[in-house]
Order: structure tokens, then sequence, then C-alpha cells
């Protein structure tokens, strides 16, 4: 390699961290804002709105969790005046199949169907699976939100009524969770508080398609074109490519004022760890560059011990003083986007805040590694996919 091209990749890869730390920087700055000012504020529309289209709620459902009926009771429960559930379940031995069954007694006003066994030929499960009742939906809005989902009125109402602007196909929930008990609880709730918002608020402030199809509401007639929902199921990660299907045709996303609330008892460390692993090889198929390269050095571990060897051969600082710098700032400015995103007390104390995100922190070099071995192999519930079947995704 010639001389001088050599000398310009040296130097460019001693400041490579200023430039990372001024994204950051931007990103914080714009969640932040984002967050104070916008996120848990209802407009005005919202709370006086007369315009009340008719929602079918779409909810994908798979095996029972301790807290599954009490997600599922609070949307028996939504006070809407034309609204309808459709249960999707894959397997008719599935015994959440008792459970819709009782709330269906329970409430037998409420207009919900179930439907068993799903669309041949569709390769993603979760669409598979949604696909017969989006088809057979009464309603030109659908909502769909699944199992992990608790909701309320206030937030259908802000879904709805940023969703009836005419430029407007798409309404999502940034993941958030409820409070629940366990380390491993508040290791979720860090993840999302604060590391998932830095960045889901931030794009959207950009204008960048950004959204996870936990909880979204859109207009069925956007997707005449392709003949609906079920189009999306040659893709793994459908909801990045009705993203960008629908970005690509000039339509506009908005966030929901409310996050979106994963109601979930059981979950675990190692639980966390292999969703985290899944997300990512999934983000690595559909953007290699940006996953691969620049997601990693946005991590406080990897960027951390990048910036610490810079600020040592640029400036002759003491690395590991930097770099215990670099995490505390981190740490802190982690926190203050969690109150933010929390809007009231934490459930749990700082210190154990300081645990969970240490966990949460060291846990992404483990996730990374192994997310990259076996990339195209995706574990997503008892099944295996690997990605060669897939279209794209």
């Amino acid at each position: 390699m010639d001389q001088t091209i050599w000398f310009c990749v040296v130097q460019f890869l001693k400041f490579g961290p200023w430039l990372m730390y001024f994204h950051i920087l931007v990103f914080y700055v714009l969640s932040l804002l984002y967050g104070r000012f916008w996120l848990h504020v209802v407009s005005n529309s919202a709370k006086h709105t007369k315009y009340f289209p008719g929602i079918t709620i779409l909810k994908p459902l798979m095996g029972v969790d301790t807290l599954l009926e009490q997600n599922l009771e609070s949307h028996f429960n939504l006070q809407y005046p034309k609204f309808e559930i459709l249960f999707c379940v894959a397997d008719d031995h599935d015994p959440v199949i008792d459970l819709i069954r009782k709330l269906q007694k329970r409430h037998p006003n409420v207009d919900s169907r179930l439907f068993v066994g799903g669309r041949s030929g569709i390769l993603n499960p979760l669409v598979c699976s949604m696909a017969p009742a989006y088809e057979a939906s009464k309603y030109g809005i659908v909502w769909v939100s699944t199992s992990r989902i608790q909701v309320n009125t206030d937030i259908m109402m802000d879904m709805v009524t940023k969703l009836s602007k005419p430029k407007v196909a798409l309404v999502h929930q940034m993941p958030f969770t409820t409070d629940q008990k366990g380390l491993a609880a508040a290791v979720e709730k860090v993840y999302f508080g604060a590391t998932v918002c830095k960045y889901y608020l931030s794009l959207h402030v950009l204008g960048i398609s950004c959204f996870t199809g936990m909880s979204y509401m859109l207009k069925k007639k956007h997707l005449e074109d392709v003949e609906g929902m079920a189009y999306f199921g040659k893709f793994l990660a459908e909801d990045f490519y009705l993203a960008k299907y629908l970005h690509d045709r000039g339509f506009q996303f908005h966030v929901a004022a409310f996050p979106a609330q994963q109601n979930v008892a059981s979950t675990s460390i190692i639980n966390f760890k292999n969703r985290m692993v899944r997300w990512l090889r999934l983000r690595l198929n559909a953007v290699p560059l940006l996953s691969g390269v620049f997601e990693l050095v946005t991590e406080s571990v990897p960027l951390g011990i990048y910036a610490a060897w810079s600020a040592y051969t640029v400036f002759g600082l003491n690395p590991f003083l930097w770099f215990c710098g670099h995490w505390t700032v981190w740490l802190i400015l982690d926190y203050i986007q969690l109150k933010v995103v929390q809007n009231g007390p934490l459930p749990f104390s700082f210190s154990t805040y300081i645990v969970a995100w240490l966990i949460r922190e060291l846990l992404y070099p483990v996730v990374y590694i192994e997310a990259i071995c076996n990339v195209r192999q995706i574990k997503w519930g008892q099944r295996t996919y690997y990605l060669s079947d897939f279209v794209n995704l």
C-alpha cells in the first residue's frame, strides 16, 4: 500500500472515535428533546376528536405467559365505539385457545373472533398466523398488537388520531416495558428505555424509517397493490420491509405518544440475550454495513476501547482512566434517557440500575459474536429458520 494512503488510513482511525462521539451526542440530544417535549404528550385533537373509524386489532398468539390474560383483558376493556379483536393462533392444540374462549365468554359484547391454522405458503410464522384474519377484517384500519403488549383506550385514541392525517400511513409505539420485579426485567427496561430509545426517537426526528412490529396501526388501503399483509410473509423481518415499502412510496410514519408496554412476567437474562441475538442477525442480513460496523462502534464497550486507544495515541492520556470516564458519562446519560421514557419513578434503585446497565453493556460483545456466527440461522420460538429460504430475509 502506498505510504501516503496508509498514513491517511492511520490518521482516520486515530480520530474516528471523536466522529462517533459527535454522532452519538446528536442522537442523545435529539432523543432527549423528543422524549421531553413530545413523548407522553397527547395532542388536543386526540382528546377531543370525533373521528372514530372502525379498527381491527390483530392479536397473534403462541403459548401462555403468566401475564397474558392481563394483556388480552386490556384489549377487551378498550372503550371505543367500533372495533373488533381477531386472535391468530397457528396450532389448534395451543393452550392459549382455552384462554381466548374464556375471555370471549367473559366479554360477550366485544366483537372478537378466533383464527386457527394460518395460511399455507407463507414462510414468516407471524404473518402466516395473521394472514387469514387480516383478509377477513371488517375495517380499513388494522392495529397489530403482539402477545406481550398491554393497551388502554388513551393509546388507541392517540394512534388513530395520528393516523387520520392523509399522508400518514403508519403509527407505531416505541418498545418499552411495564414495571416488573427482578434483575432480568430491569435489564430489559434499561435496554429499551435507554439504548433502543436513543436511536428509535432520534432517527424518527431525522425522518429515517425505524420501527418494530410489536404494536403498530396502519391503513389497509396502502397495501392493496401488494394484496395485503401476506405479501410480506416472504421476509422474516416483515416489519422492516413493510416500513420500507410504505416509506419508498412517500408516506409518513408517526410515533405514538405512549411507549409500547411489553408486559411479561417470565423473563430471564438468557432469554433476553437470545432475543437480542435473533434481532441482530435480522439486522445484519437486512443492513449488514450499518449493523455490522456502525452499530458495533456506537456501543459503549467497543467505542470505549477504541476511544481509549485513540486518546492514548493522540493525546498521551491514560487509556484506563479514559475508559472509566467514558463509561461513567454514558451510564449517566442513559439514566437520564431512561427517566424521560419512564415518565415517573423507576421500579428499582439506582444501584440496581447500575448492575442492570453493566449487564446489558457487557452482554453486547457476546451477542455480537454469537450473532455473526451462523448469521443466516434464526431461532424463533421452537423453530429454526435459514434465511436462504426467504427473499432477502
